[in-house]
């Protein structure tokens, strides 16, 4: 594999941890993402040096994790967390180690990742650290746990979630005994905080590769998420998945449409669970009030439209109307972009 270039301040962690005797590597997605030839976002590093060490050798620095050895090192007003090497104790409520320990092997570091893509290493010193061939499993474009998933999976049940997002985001086929391992464990999903599970949904419905959204209902995940949405798609699967995959990548509409066929009177609570900021909140629920609604025809049943649910919920209502297949839906947003543009009365 290439050489990673990295970028001068988290090459510069590197290189001073490095001259204070300590290991210091890149860790986890950037390392994935690298390989992939993807434009990493963020720089996660890990050290053998324990956080008080990190602090003393780098001038701005900030706890974010110090429990857990994380340390955030400023450069150049960028972020970078530095985490010491460490064992994962007990978990006691399928997310979170009850206790961690630091160490000075790598190995046993990486030992605690969640899957092989991820659990790969890299300094320019040393090359690539990747005991368990994440590099092999990127290149067959394959999510596999890291030692027994099933392990994996009951330390953290968020995981499972994350294999099918990953799964979606960059078209890799989750390993056989990996969904196995996720279907075993499906209901543990339940004790995942709802905040979390709508991050990783929302990260899901704004992947590229729609063909894998099915997992999500697949595995049992979704059965355990919300048996309400789960049982609103059961036998509206391709439906829901062809729509998702054909609509504009706007949250509000992306969920509206996963929960179209939830009953009217069960919307407000099946919403409520995702905990939405009011902003997304509301647009959820406009769009589901419209959803058998008919798209206008005319100029002036555009801007009455808009002078009933306002401007914004009209674009997103003529969007989730294209996603359903409404062909009137492109002619009507002209029209509102006609409208806003020569500043027409909206108030009819």
């Amino acid at each position: 594999m290439d050489k990673i270039k990295l970028p001068p301040d988290a090459a510069f962690i590197i290189d001073q941890l490095r001259e204070n005797g300590f290991e210091g590597h890149i860790v986890g997605g950037c390392v994935r993402d690298a390989i992939m030839g993807i434009p990493p976002h963020d720089y996660d590093i890990t050290t053998s040096a324990q956080p008080e060490e990190v602090k003393k050798i780098f001038d701005h620095t900030f706890d974010t994790g110090i429990q857990h050895g994380t340390v955030t090192v400023v450069m150049n007003k960028e972020n970078y967390e530095v985490t010491t090497f460490r064992v994962d104790g007990s978990y006691e409520d399928c997310r979170h180690p009850k206790e961690v320990s630091f160490t000075k092997d790598i190995h046993e570091d990486l030992l605690r990742r969640d899957f092989t893509m991820n659990a790969i290493a890299y300094n320019p010193y040393d090359g690539y650290t990747d005991i368990f061939g994440g590099a092999e499993d990127i290149k067959n474009k394959i999510i596999k746990g890291v030692g027994e998933p099933a392990e994996r999976f009951r330390e953290d049940a968020l995981r499972m979630l994350r294999a099918v997002r990953f799964s979606a985001q960059l078209g890799f086929d989750i390993e056989p005994e990996t969904k196995k391992a996720l279907i075993e464990n499906s209901q543990l999903i339940k004790n995942i905080s709802a905040e979390r599970i709508r991050e990783e949904l929302t990260k899901l419905l704004m992947s590229k590769h729609m063909d894998k959204l099915p997992l999500l209902w697949e595995t049992g995940l979704l059965k355990y998420i919300s048996p309400r949405l789960y049982k609103s798609i059961s036998v509206k699967e391709d439906v829901v998945s062809e729509q998702i995959s054909k609509s504009i990548k706007e949250p509000a509409v992306l969920f509206a449409l996963l929960m179209q066929f939830v009953p009217p009177n069960e919307i407000k609570a099946e919403t409520a669970f995702y905990k939405f900021d009011n902003k997304t909140l509301n647009h959820i629920l406009c769009l589901n009030k419209l959803r058998n609604e008919t798209v206008p025809e005319t100029n002036y049943e555009v801007r009455l439209l808009a002078s009933k649910i306002g401007i914004e919920d009209s674009y997103l209502f003529y969007e989730f109307k294209k996603a359903q297949g409404d062909k009137k839906s492109s002619s009507a947003k002209e029209m509102l972009d006609a409208a806003v543009k020569n500043n027409d009365c909206m108030f009819i």
